[in-house]
């Protein structure tokens, strides 16, 4: 048990200097963003994982509605 909370400490201390340095590269380092919300600290992850959680939920929703077929079907033909 000892050594699950020793893991899990140095995870989080490896996550935290993760975003440390991401917002340290993004503040002193001037980056040429193309457009104002590329500016913003943290956007390409917010868009990715949201544009992530966007395909999941619409091939789900595809699949039901297009692909999947009600039980039985094939017996009916």
């Amino acid at each position: 048990m000892e050594q699950k909370k020793y893991l899990f400490s140095i995870f989080y201390v490896c996550v935290a200097a993760s975003v440390l340095a991401g917002v340290l590269v993004h503040v002193f380092i001037s980056s040429h963003a193309a457009f104002v919300w590329q500016k913003i600290p943290g956007f390409s992850a917010i868009y990715g994982f949201v544009g992530c959680i966007l395909i999941i939920v619409l091939s789900k929703a595809l699949g039901h509605h297009w692909l999947q077929r009600e039980e039985g079907y094939y017996e009916k033909h």
